[in-house]
């Protein structure tokens, strides 16, 4: 009974019975690429924010607005208005608009 047990698993399943494959057969190739791979989005190189802001007369600075940016929406404008919070000039007889370039590098 044990012999028909073995020769029917034997039929059953072919794998056994065979040696098992070696780790070299069960390595399988990479499929060739058939997609065009996306190219990598480029680092940004430098941006350039310019603000127009007013100087007041006691040498405090405010009122920034963003008047070009070399990559708007990333947040860069938000930043160099940002930076100009704390930022000071002389005290003047009156208060002045003025504009200036952030420039933000890597």
């Amino acid at each position: 009974m044990i012999a028909l047990t073995l020769a029917l698993a034997l039929f059953a399943d072919p794998s056994l019975g065979r040696p098992m494959p070696t780790r070299a057969a069960l390595t399988v190739e990479p499929a060739p690429a058939t997609a065009v791979e996306l190219a990598p989005a480029p680092m940004l190189q430098s941006v350039a924010v310019t603000l127009e802001c007013t100087a007041f007369a006691d040498g405090h600075v405010g009122d920034c607005v963003v008047l070009e940016e070399t990559h708007p929406g990333l947040g860069f404008g938000e930043a160099a208005i940002a930076l100009m919070r704390d930022a000071t000039t002389d005290r003047a007889s009156a208060d002045h608009r003025f504009a200036r370039t952030i420039q933000f590098m890597p």
